[in-house]
């Protein structure tokens, strides 16, 4: 079989991991999971607010950050959000579509990776095992910034290792792109800086004459500038370091340090429970129970990947996915909660590609192609085991997920059902329980039609005015007024969730 005929097998072997990555991911993503976190509200409706009027939702024109709750979001899936907005309206479908995309193209930029360290064979299993990743999965249905890092940086990287074969061709290029790197995702801005540098240092004979070339300084300087004269105004009002200030454990001790530092690469964590089931961890948004981050099975194949890269004297591939590793854990190591599945997900990277080595290796050491074939039989079919395990566990995701402590689900229909009964009520009031409720009024009500409608509970009540109240099942206990209910709201359990009660006039 000829070198041309193996490459063009190849990628359409990749043509088909992507398409199945692709249905994986956007397959109902609309309802699961079930409701609409107001993080997702706010980057839609920022996203819509800039396709429609050039500004923000606080009227700043084209941000570089964008203000959020009293921090600031980065922009780079916002702005990604646009175009999709564009094309199918301001729905909870377009602002997870983004994610669906990332999700699939990270996918791509993962075998890029892969087979540039390594070759295509290694690229391919790398990326079936992102496709199928519970970790990767989970946030690529959920229209969080994050999932973009998870594209933008293997993909930097690829282009920087490329570069070391021709500078003058990628290494502009890679400077534009981790410049994009830069604004995915916050805890980017500590792991993606020290992992170039690393690998700067990791293949410095191959990097050291850049360091006599004008091309790298003055590429250097020129982004630097830009960078320093786009982020100015953000640095003078500390809005660049609020995100900081916000998650930052200003108790850190070194002790705490290592024990936070130490629990994302434990068993709990990556192969157990994830963060779910982590001790002092309640929040249901971040990953489904029942499973850890990574499926167990890919513990020995890490292990092997490791070995192999030692044994084959791969030392500067080694140190770079060990740095990568390494650095991993950093974005939320300084916050009060550790481990965190989101602020750690560009981890699901590196943990791929050793275990992809580690399989590749393995199949490449035995002898024989019936034992050969054996074991790749064995992993695909424990892998697939693994993986209709995740989905059969993500089916039941909504029914404990939709809760306050999860998804926040609600808003929207209480939303669409207060703009069908606008024109019949002096004032309609959506209960404040739920993170920043207002963004919700927006999202739901882009053009502000229903212009009474409030955030609010029973002590907006008024005997002398027409209203309509969106309760949570447990308010409607200290009602002291007579009302009707007309209408329930259901989580996807079938637990009654609202009532939208009008009082009797």
């Amino acid at each position: 079989m000829d070198k041309s005929f193996k490459n063009k097998l190849a990628y359409l072997i990749l043509f088909f991991i992507l398409g199945f990555a692709f249905i994986v991911r956007i397959w109902n993503v609309s309802n699961n999971p079930a409701g609409f976190f107001c993080d997702e509200a706010s980057i839609g409706y920022n996203a819509y607010s800039v396709l429609t009027t050039g500004r923000d939702e606080w009227g700043t024109k084209l941000p570089l950050l964008f203000k959020a709750f009293g921090q600031y979001t980065d922009p780079v899936y916002i702005y990604s959000d646009i175009p999709l907005i564009k094309l199918f309206g301001l729905s909870e479908f377009s602002v997870r579509l983004a994610s669906v995309f990332y999700g699939t193209l990270a996918v791509l930029a993962i075998f890029l990776l892969s087979g540039e360290l390594f070759n295509l064979k290694i690229g391919l299993l790398a990326a079936l095992l992102l496709a199928i990743s519970p970790w990767h999965i989970h946030f690529s249905r959920i229209g969080f910034e994050l999932i973009s890092a998870t594209f933008w940086l293997p993909f930097s990287l690829f282009l920087f290792l490329k570069s070391l074969k021709n500078f003058k061709k990628y290494y502009f290029l890679t400077i534009l792109s981790s410049s994009v790197t830069f604004f995915t995702y916050y805890p980017i801005k500590i792991i993606w800086p020290l992992l170039l540098l690393a690998t700067f240092f990791i293949f410095f004979s191959k990097t050291k004459h850049w360091l006599k070339s004008k091309r790298f300084w003055l590429t250097n300087v020129a982004i630097a500038v830009v960078f320093v004269v786009l982020m100015l105004p953000y640095l003078k009002n500390n809005s660049f370091l609020s995100r900081w200030m916000e998650v930052k454990n200003s108790s850190l001790t070194f002790g705490s340090f290592l024990v936070g530092y130490w629990n994302h690469f434990s068993w709990d964590f990556l192969f157990k429970t994830g963060d779910i089931g982590f001790p002092g961890q309640f929040v249901t948004r971040h990953s489904v129970k029942g499973l850890g981050e990574l499926y167990v099975f890919e513990l020995p194949l890490i292990v092997l990947g490791l070995s192999f890269l030692v044994i084959r004297k791969k030392y500067r591939e080694f140190f770079l996915l060990l740095f990568f590793l390494l650095f991993y854990p950093l974005g939320t190591v300084f916050t009060d909660i550790k481990p965190q599945a989101t602020r750690s997900i560009i981890g699901v990277i590196p943990f791929q590609i050793v275990s992809a080595y580690g399989l590749g290796q393995l199949v490449f050491w035995v002898k024989g192609k019936k034992l050969k074939l054996l074991i790749v039989l064995v992993f695909l079919t424990v892998a697939a085991a693994s993986f209709f395990n995740f989905l059969k566990l993500d089916r039941v995701y909504p029914d404990y997920s939709a809760d306050f402590w999860g998804w926040q689900y609600g808003p929207k229909e209480i939303v669409d059902y207060f703009r069908t009964k606008t024109k019949n009520y002096d004032g309609l009031y959506m209960t404040g329980y739920f993170n920043a409720p207002e963004i919700f009024l927006k999202f739901y009500d882009p053009n502000h039609l229903c212009k009474n409608c409030f955030i609010g509970g029973i002590d907006r009540y008024d005997a002398k005015k027409k209203q309509l109240f969106a309760l949570r099942v447990e308010e409607t206990k200290n009602i002291k007024f007579s009302y009707r209910i007309k209408k329930i709201i259901y989580y996807p359990d079938g637990k009654g969730a609202f009532y939208i009660i009008e009082p009797n006039f």
